[in-house]
């Protein structure tokens, strides 16, 4: 089982998934689940209601998750009877920090496995609020730049520091209550060669 990094307020670390973790991030549904875990501990019973799904079909995602490393009980509690289960995600960002590098082979297969699913759900999700009339757009921006590679490490290290800005400037590691008075927005960045070697249509 991979070791857990705790998400511990402002600042908290991105996740660096090895293989098992992106094997199990590798579905639209688990993906979700670890989101509202990383909004703040929650029950499965909890996530399932904001899920719209039945608590039995969450059970096993919710389980492998754990294995994975990518949530962790945060505490139980005794409810009529019953024992409550609290979970935690143990980091509230997905992706590759700056310097990363590229591995082959099986990690790569799966950190591709995980960026369709991502950027799936940001599809549907951007499409399903530009349907919807009223309150705040969603916003869908695409630069194309032309840089030497030695200027990529910089951007990459700029665009990666503005996230950190964000995520400490607006809280969002602090818990969030789910009620009708907050909104739930998700920001997905991608950075990538717009004709990769080998790969011009």
């Amino acid at each position: 089982m991979a070791k857990s990094r705790r998400s511990t307020g402002a600042g908290a670390p991105t996740l660096q998934a090895n293989v098992a973790e992106l094997r199990a991030l590798a579905h639209p549904l688990r993906l979700r689940i670890m989101e509202l875990f990383a909004e703040s501990p929650k029950t499965t019973k909890r996530v399932a209601e904001l899920l719209g799904e039945p608590p039995t079909r969450l059970y096993h995602h919710v389980a492998a998750l754990e294995r994975a490393g990518l949530i962790r009980l945060k505490e139980t509690r005794k409810n009529r009877g019953t024992v409550e289960k609290w979970y935690q995600a143990i980091s509230r960002t997905l992706g590759s920090a700056p310097g990363g590098t590229r591995k082959r082979g099986e990690n790569a297969a799966s950190k591709r496995a995980v960026a369709m699913t991502v950027l799936e759900q940001s599809r549907r999700e951007v499409v399903n609020a530009m349907g919807k009339p009223g309150g705040e757009p969603p916003m869908l921006a695409r630069l194309i730049m032309s840089a030497q590679p030695s200027m990529l490490p910089k951007v990459r290290q700029r665009l990666y520091g503005y996230l950190k800005e964000i995520q400490a400037e607006f809280e969002c590691d602090e818990s969030v209550p789910s009620d009708a008075e907050h909104e739930r927005w998700a920001m997905t960045l991608t950075f990538a060669p717009v004709w990769p070697k080998g790969d011009r249509p």
